[in-house]
Formats: structure tokens, C-alpha cells, sequence
């Protein structure tokens, strides 16, 4: 008789045992925040997409922005846009990368503009991306060493804390290479002061008020 009833309870005693070994569920972590990108980083993304458009594309321009969803910080943005050239097929085209979707048609990743007509300028020269060895925070870092130095610039900044920064990447004739221009406002047009770093050697190149 005590037989028939273990192996009557057998069977729930292991569905309880079971019950009780299995671990609680695993807690979601929440979602990462977005976070912005280097200049090289969104160099590297954008031409990625750009050489499926063109095998020879080459960077003609890089320009950084910002977005609210991530905020810039030490050389790094939440949005860039990427100009590349194709000189065999004379057409231009910007690629934009950014780290969340936001205002204006802003949208996650990298996308694609329109083509356009590209006449070569003997100002401003296409760069190939090796030619970029420098990255954004690494510019910055000299920049500032640069502004330390100057006390008019170094004024500016004590009395504007929250005075944004900006990067524009061009190979501008005579210049031998690349320079990345760190732009102290928030545009080129109401810029405070700018100082150029080479892309290539990292060192500083000038000062431009």
C-alpha cells in the first residue's frame, strides 16, 4: 500500500522540485542611452556606404552637429555629415551618420543624400581616409593645449563655459595635408576663434579669429 501511494506522489514531487530550481527571470536592462561617435569613427561609417556608391569615392568634407538625444562631449557628436566625390563619375553626395533618430528628419545610422554635380576646385582637394590619422578628441585635446597659451582665447572660454564646439575636416590648398578645424561656437560664421590641427601629424597648424 505505501508503495502505490509513493509512486502516486512521485511524479508532483519532481514537477515541485523542478518548479523550485528553475532561476527567477532575468531582470531587462534598460536601453543604453544613445552615444555620439569620433570624427573617424563617422568617417569610417560613412564610407563604408559610400564606396558601395562609388569605388573611388574620396572625403571631400566632414562636418559635425549636434542633437539633444546625444549630447556632444570631448570630441565626440551625436550627428555628422559626410561629403564624398567620385572624380571618375564627376558627382558629389552626402552621407549623414547619427546616433538616434531626432528633429528635422534626422535618422539613426547612416544615410544617404542626392547626388549632385562635382567640378573639381584646386582649393579644396579630396582626401582618401588614410589620410586621416587623427582622430576628433585628439584634435581637441591639442587645440586646447593651443588656447591655453593665448589669453584673449583662453578669456572667451572663461566667460562662456557652455560655449559649444564644433569640428570641420578639409584639405584646403597650400596645405599638405588635412587639417581638422576646431571650431569654438556654434558655426563656422559665429565662431569666436578657430584652431586648425593636421589630420595627419596631429600637430597644430594656426589660429584664426
Amino acid at each position: 500500500m505505501n508503495r502505490i501511494r509513493i509512486s502516486r506522489c512521485f511524479p508532483a514531487l519532481l514537477i515541485l522540485l523542478a518548479g523550485c530550481s528553475q532561476s527567477p527571470p532575468a531582470r531587462k536592462e534598460p536601453p543604453k542611452p544613445p552615444e555620439p561617435a569620433t570624427g573617424q569613427s563617422a568617417i569610417f561609417q560613412t564610407f563604408q556606404v559610400a564606396r558601395t556608391w562609388a569605388p573611388d569615392a574620396k572625403l571631400l568634407k566632414l562636418e559635425s552637429g549636434m542633437i539633444p538625444e546625444a549630447p556632444s562631449a570631448a570630441g565626440r557628436h551625436g550627428f555628422w555629415r559626410a561629403t564624398y566625390v567620385s572624380e571618375s563619375k564627376r558627382v558629389r553626395r552626402e552621407f549623414t551618420w547619427a546616433a538616434a533618430d531626432s528633429e528635422g528628419g534626422i535618422i539613426k545610422g547612416v544615410r544617404a543624400g542626392a547626388d549632385s554635380g562635382y567640378l573639381p576646385n584646386p582649393r579644396i582637394i579630396p582626401m582618401a581616409i588614410q589620410e586621416v590619422k587623427i582622430d576628433t578628441p585628439k584634435a581637441l585635446e591639442t587645440a586646447m593645449a593651443e588656447v591655453e597659451k593665448d589669453k584673449a582665447m583662453k578669456k572667451v572660454l572663461e566667460d562662456n563655459k557652455d560655449l559649444p564646439i564644433h569640428f570641420l575636416l578639409e584639405w584646403t590648398a597650400p596645405d599638405v595635408k588635412p587639417s581638422w578645424r576646431v571650431i569654438f561656437g556654434p558655426s563656422i560664421s559665429q565662431s569666436r576663434f578657430s584652431v586648425f590641427i593636421d589630420a595627419y601629424t596631429g600637430r597644430f597648424v594656426k589660429k584664426l579669429r
